[in-house]
């Protein structure tokens, strides 16, 4: 790894840098903006539970003081589950519709989007969480992509995962993302199942898939 990135656990304080991050590679690397316009809404839907109500399970990347990449973890996905669904999903939309989200256009053809990925069945989604109850995301700052960053920050979570003795760590990531689904078939991860997901591009709606990706620990 760059021997001037430090790995440590996540702090308070590296909040708005997570966010920041998390907004500004959102879609394969690049800004959410291509695909949505709020990004308050962006970064409390993808990263505040684990930020706010997890933060135990998170850890940063940094470089001269700077958060350079970041792993969000949640080691009981149930949990997970039940927060989104009951506290955190609901209040995102509320605020983003406060803030005029059904003004614009691009709300619309997210919706549409989401529409056609529940008609494909991509909503459905039975995740073996007896198997692997844990989960991960990591985004890590261009410029710090390939330098084993997003590596060291999995093995610190997956030795965290390990001591709460935990069976399987899962992932979701989406199948043009070439290089994340590389990542983490050489950190030892296997393909458990595929999902179709639509996405507004340009004019249109167009198919991609989502792989979900399990790696055991059971010994």
């Amino acid at each position: 790894m760059n021997p001037e990135v430090v790995v440590r656990p996540y702090r308070a304080g590296d909040r708005s840098a997570v966010r920041q991050i998390c907004c500004d590679t959102a879609d394969l690397g690049l800004p959410v903006e291509r695909i949505f316009h709020d990004r308050d809404a962006t970064a409390d839907f993808l990263t505040r539970y684990y930020t706010d109500d997890e933060p135990q399970a998170s850890w940063v990347a940094e470089c001269g003081g700077r958060v350079v990449g970041y792993l969000t973890g949640c080691l009981d996905a149930r949990r997970y589950r039940r927060w989104m669904a009951t506290w955190i999903a609901p209040a995102v939309v509320a605020r983003s519709v406060l803030r005029g989200a059904l003004w614009r256009r691009q709300t619309w053809r997210l919706l549409s989007a989401w529409l056609a990925t529940w008609r494909r069945g991509g909503f459905e989604r039975r995740i073996p969480l007896a198997q692997y109850p844990a989960h991960v995301h990591i985004n890590v700052r261009e410029g710090f992509r390939g330098q084993g960053v997003a590596r060291e920050l999995l093995e610190r979570f997956t030795a965290q995962v390990r001591a709460k003795g935990l069976q399987g760590i899962h992932a979701s990531v989406r199948e043009d993302n070439v290089p994340a689904c590389r990542f983490f078939e050489q950190m030892g991860f296997v393909t458990l199942q595929r999902w179709p997901i639509m996405l507004p591009k340009a004019e249109a709606l167009q198919l991609h898939h989502t792989v979900l990706y399990g790696k055991s620990l059971a010994r």
